[in-house]
């Protein structure tokens, strides 16, 4: 009976390898490529890393469990200054305001045969269904929250979206405050899935469900430099925006708060919701527990 005997040669970056990962021994000794044993590794330190995150996740919401009112109940009032938790979707005053946002959109279309449907190139974010879980939802139901509970959303107030993007939420808000003013570069270049260049010629090629029209105004205009009068806006809102506006320790993001509190009335609000960084890291755009204070 003959024997087949396999050389192979573990050089020192295969060492590496089987070090970090000791089941990368098994594709050596079964003669991989090199570069399958390098496409397998980097595969294996994805999920290590992902591992990482997961458990620094469940650490940082357990810790939060202790020391926080986390979660209490369907009924109860959801406080404005937080994080978002899952669990909010439960909640039955979170709940109805989702309903608006994420139902409408295909008995609209299906009843309105003049409204044209999005193609998969203009659809992106919209036509989330009922139930759909997701920070974004999560955002514009809170800040909506807000709105009312200030008694801001109604039609006698004025509202500036900084980076407003093509959100749904601009249409869900054109419907309920006497006027919208969606800003943002509009350029084509970076975010341009996001803050498409035609938006402002015509918003209504992109929206989820029929709105009034002559309740929104988009406008090209840098978030850091609001081209308004001061003391104009009932209320200024931004949804995960003012991290991407650059600078050192966060000046751009800086210079479009205080932009904002200079469009705003006395009596006005600011809605903001930005990224923040659970478990402490330094990051070049999104804040943490340090920053998101002294900065």
């Amino acid at each position: 009976m003959l024997t087949e005997k396999r050389k192979f040669k573990i050089n020192l970056k295969n060492l590496n390898y089987v070090l970090q990962h000791p089941s990368i021994l098994k594709n050596i000794l079964q003669g991989k490529s090199r570069e399958e044993i390098r496409a397998n590794a980097r595969r294996l330190n994805e999920l290590q890393v992902e591992r990482g995150y997961l458990q620094e996740s469940q650490k940082f919401i357990s810790s939060l469990k202790k020391t926080s009112p986390y979660y209490t109940g369907t009924n109860y009032q959801p406080k404005l200054n937080r994080l978002c938790y899952i669990e909010d979707w439960d909640n039955k005053e979170f709940k109805n305001i989702l309903k608006e946002l994420q139902t409408t959109t295909y008995d609209t279309y299906i009843n309105r045969k003049e409204w044209r449907i999005p193609t998969k190139q203009t659809i992106l974010n919209t036509n989330r269904n009922s139930g759909f879980i997701h920070r974004k939802d999560w955002e514009w139901t809170l800040g909506i929250i807000a709105m009312k509970r200030f008694n801001k959303l109604n039609d006698k107030c004025r509202a500036i979206d900084i980076g407003a993007g093509r959100e749904e939420v601009l249409f869900y808000l054109a419907n309920h405050l006497k006027h919208v003013y969606a800003t943002d570069l509009y350029d084509g270049k970076e975010w341009h899935n996001f803050a498409l260049s035609d938006f402002p010629e015509n918003p209504k090629k992109y929206a989820p469900f029929p709105y009034k029209e002559d309740a929104l105004t988009v406008l090209r205009m840098n978030g850091t430099r609001l081209e308004f009068p001061s003391e104009t806006f009932d209320i200024a809102f931004s949804f995960s925006s003012i991290e991407h506006f650059g600078g050192e320790n966060h000046e751009g993001a800086l210079k479009s708060l205080r932009e904002m509190e200079r469009v705003l009335k006395k009596d006005g609000i600011a809605v903001i919701a930005t990224e923040y960084i659970i478990n402490d890291k330094e990051h070049p755009e999104f804040f943490n527990r340090k920053t998101i204070y002294s900065e």
